[in-house]
């Protein structure tokens, strides 16, 4: 059945200039517009189904008010963070990378105040020992913040530790270089507003201990709070050892798919502009479509 098309202009009111406008006024002051059939709507719904949108990449175009929703960015910051740990322990060894937990006495949830008492630690002491190191904050359930370091050491504390024995609180097979750093933890962490710590070489391999961190990131985005948005959850120590950022996009089909779809609107886009403009219109590209549609 054919469309009703008794008001087929008021389709193209969006794209009307100001004259356009006053001409369609004109042309129906003196007369009263029909109101469509009933299947009017659901047909021209169907109609414009078959046309070419801008899909959303796996998102939600409405506003949400929870904030402990993995969004794309934590995912490839998880990725990032993945990497880069893997990177480190294949950079240093895992004999000398140790994974150091770091608490506070006092319940710490603002992380600009984690945040303060960290650098202040860093620049006065964790740089004396450990050159370079991987930094993740994490917020637990009850809404504390602790601090989780992948750290590189200057002598190996991993070989003849006996994991099972320290766990029994027997702690004979830690290095003395191991229990030396365990001693200037205890003396200096409270200085700078630390309680307890946990120093501890790593028990797994590189790749175990890389996916562990990572998560970090997922059980952080799970408890975090409203105000704790644009804090920054991962920083790495200067070196070349870094080889990933989050700035990359994910290969998968359903992102194959928006690319296509996202290419199909801007040609169809680019025919309206160049019609609009008189054929003064960029050309639309997949380097420069964002600029351009910002600017127009």
């Amino acid at each position: 059945m054919a469309i009703d098309r008794r008001i087929p202009e008021v389709r193209e009111i969006s794209h009307m200039t100001s004259d356009d406008l006053n001409h369609f006024w004109q042309k129906h002051e003196t007369q009263q517009l029909s109101a469509p059939s009933s299947d009017y709507f659901s047909q021209l719904e169907a109609e414009n189904s078959t046309k070419v949108v801008l899909p959303c990449l796996n998102s939600n175009n409405s506003i949400e008010s929870s904030c402990n929703v993995q969004s794309s960015q934590h995912k490839k910051s998880a990725t990032a963070l993945e990497l880069n740990v893997y990177a480190f322990i294949e950079k240093f060894g895992l004999n000398n990378t140790g994974f150091l937990t770091l608490t506070f006495p006092d319940k710490v949830y603002d992380f600009k105040e984690a945040s303060r008492r960290f650098n202040s630690l860093r620049t006065n002491f964790l740089n004396q020992h450990f050159r370079h190191y991987i930094r993740v904050y994490e917020r637990h359930n009850s809404g504390a913040i602790h601090i989780h370091l992948i750290v590189n050491t200057k002598l190996d504390i991993r070989t003849n530790f006996s994991f099972q024995q320290v766990a029994a609180r027997n702690y004979s097979s830690a290095s003395f270089y191991l229990r030396s750093l365990w001693s200037e933890l205890r003396a200096h962490l409270p200085r700078y507003g630390f309680g307890r710590a946990e120093l501890m070489p790593i028990k797994s391999n590189g790749k175990g201990l890389s996916k562990y961190v990572s998560k970090y990131i997922g059980k952080h985005i799970a408890n975090r709070k409203e105000y704790d948005k644009g804090c920054r959850l991962v920083q790495f120590s200067s070196g070349a050892w870094k080889v990933a950022t989050s700035n990359f996009s994910f290969f998968t089909d359903g992102s194959a798919q928006w690319r296509s779809k996202l290419q199909c609107w801007a040609l169809n886009m680019q025919e309206y502009f160049n019609q609009k403009y008189n054929g003064y219109f960029p050309v639309i590209n997949q380097d420069n479509y964002s600029e351009v549609f910002c600017k127009y």
